[in-house]
C-alpha cells in the first residue's frame, strides 16, 4: 500500500521517533512515539488537513496500530470526503 506523502507529513508531526525517510504501512505508531496526547493532536490534525470530522468509532486501538491501519481507516471515511480529496 502506498502511503501518500501529505499523510506521512501529517503523521511525522506527531511521531517523535520517526526519521525523514518513508513511513511504511507496517510501521508501528507506538514504536514511533505516538502516545495518548499525540493521538488526540493527530486526530485534530487529520480533521483540519482533510476537512473531515472523525466519527467516534474511528478511535480504536486497531485503527492506530500502524501507519497502514490508520491510512486504511482514513480511506474508509465517507464518500463525500473521498470525492473532495480526489478532486482537490
Amino acid at each position: 500500500m502506498d502511503i501518500p506523502s501529505d499523510f506521512q507529513d501529517i503523521l511525522r508531526r506527531h511521531l517523535p521517533f520517526s526519521d525523514a525517510g518513508e513511513l511504511g504501512e507496517d510501521d508501528d505508531l507506538s514504536d514511533l512515539g505516538l502516545d495518548s496526547m499525540g493521538l488526540v493532536a493527530l486526530m485534530a490534525d487529520i480533521e483540519d488537513s482533510y476537512d473531515v470530522e472523525l466519527p467516534d468509532e474511528f478511535v480504536a486501538e486497531t485503527t492506530f496500530a500502524t501507519v497502514g491501519s490508520l491510512w486504511r481507516a482514513v480511506l474508509e471515511l465517507p464518500a463525500e470526503w473521498q470525492d473532495a480529496r480526489l478532486a482537490g
